[in-house]
Order: structure tokens, then C-alpha cells, then sequence
């Protein structure tokens, strides 16, 4: 099964073409918040370097957040699009599951880590075991302090929220907090269509109409015309 994968939760991008286990390519880039400038020439790029028509992908998996508003909308909208037009079902998967996936394998927790702003971050835990990713809390927005009364053994932080938080939560919990190399902490349409991929072999689809974003906090603007 060939699967598109679009990841916009944070000012990094990516899209990828798989198809059944194996990544045919994929484009990154982590060069700020320009997904509405540079997403659709990734795509057709992607398509055009590895010499596959539009027509050819029989789904596409979309990272919905929690994450960046604009970046997330500008990647569903895009995802939704393509998806009406190809006449193929979307599927959409969360950004904390998605940047877990680069810890395959690990025997330790994996707290992935978005940053929220407002000193506080997006977060969730998870592990590895019997060849599958378990999630083990939801997706959330708290203050690092408030996730680091949750663990308790040692876990592996991973994010940008890791990234910028990394002093502090040392100084929280000491030894019981590992870090990846740099490169880990980005999210990747890779594993957007990998964890998909399966879901759409077993019949799953999302209604086209009713996929949105993962927010778990009200916009400013929401804040604003409430206020």
C-alpha cells in the first residue's frame, strides 16, 4: 500500500512516500514556520523524484497535533485536499505518537515533548514492548513540573519542548531523565505513514469533513473574542 505522509506540528516539515513497510522518500525541512509557502512544492517534488503520479497512493496519514495552529491547519488542509481530489481516504494520527516513533526499540518510557508556549508543553508517555508502541497516558498540556510528578523511572524526553526544557527537567528529576541526539527530536512524515499505513490495510478511514486539528488549548483568537 503506497501512503503519503504530511507532519506540520511544528515549525519543522515533512512529507513521505511509503509503500507498505519501506520509505520510497521523504522530504524534511526545519528551516521555520513556512508550510503554506513550501508544503505543496515538497509534495510535488516527492512525487516527481521518486517517479510516482498522484494517482498511484491509495491513502495519506496527516499528523493532527497536538502542535502549532497555523502549521497544523496549513498540513490538514493540504492532507484534506489532496485526499477530496484523489478521492482517497485520510487518516489522521497524533504528533506525540508520531515524534515516538523515532524511539523504536527503547526498554526505557518515552515522554515525547511539544513546546506550547506559555511555559507549558504538549506531552504524553509511551512504550516499547512486544513489538509495538504502547501509549500509556494521553496527549496533554502541562507545565514541565507537572510531568515530571508522573515519572518515575527513567524516560527518555524527546521534542522540541525537551529541547528547551532540558536543564529544568534535569534539575527535576535527575539521572531519571535521557535525552536523544539532536536530530531525534523532530517529528517525521515517515512514521505518519507507517503508523497509518496499517490503519487504512484494516479499514479505517476519518470522516473528510470532521478532521481537525488536536489543539488542546483554545486559540488566541478564541481567547480573544471570548474575552
Amino acid at each position: 500500500m503506497r501512503v503519503l505522509g504530511i507532519e506540520t506540528s511544528t515549525s519543522s516539515g515533512s512529507v513521505a512516500l511509503i509503500e507498505d513497510e519501506k520509505v520510497i522518500g521523504q522530504f524534511f525541512l526545519n528551516i521555520g514556520p513556512a508550510h503554506s509557502e513550501k508544503l505543496l512544492t515538497m509534495v510535488d517534488l516527492l512525487f516527481k523524484e521518486v517517479g510516482i503520479d498522484k494517482n498511484e497512493i491509495e491513502g495519506i496519514a496527516v499528523s493532527i497535533g497536538p502542535g502549532s495552529f497555523t502549521a497544523l491547519r496549513v498540513g490538514i488542509s493540504t492532507a484534506k485536499g489532496l485526499a477530496f481530489t484523489l478521492g482517497i481516504p485520510v487518516v489522521g494520527v497524533s504528533s506525540l505518537e508520531v515524534l515516538s516513533h523515532n524511539l523504536l526499540f527503547t526498554p526505557f518510557m518515552i515522554c515525547p515533548m511539544i513546546d506550547a508556549r506559555k511555559k507549558e508543553v504538549y506531552a504524553a508517555l509511551f512504550r516499547y514492548s512486544d513489538s509495538k508502541l504502547d501509549r500509556m497516558s494521553d496527549d496533554s498540556i502541562n507545565s514541565h513540573e507537572k510531568i515530571c510528578e508522573r515519572i518515575a523511572e527513567k524516560t527518555i524526553f524527546i521534542g522540541n519542548g525537551a529541547l528547551l526544557y532540558r536543564d529544568l527537567l534535569i534539575d527535576s528529576i535527575g539521572d531519571l531523565a535521557l535525552f536523544c541526539p539532536f536530530d531525534f527530536n523532530f517529528p517525521k512524515a515517515s512514521n505518519c505513514a507507517l503508523i497509518v499505513s496499517s490503519k487504512l490495510k484494516n479499514g479505517r478511514k476519518d470522516d473528510l469533513a470532521a478532521l481537525a486539528p488536536q489543539y488542546l488549548r483554545k486559540s488566541e483568537a478564541e481567547i480573544y473574542r471570548e474575552g
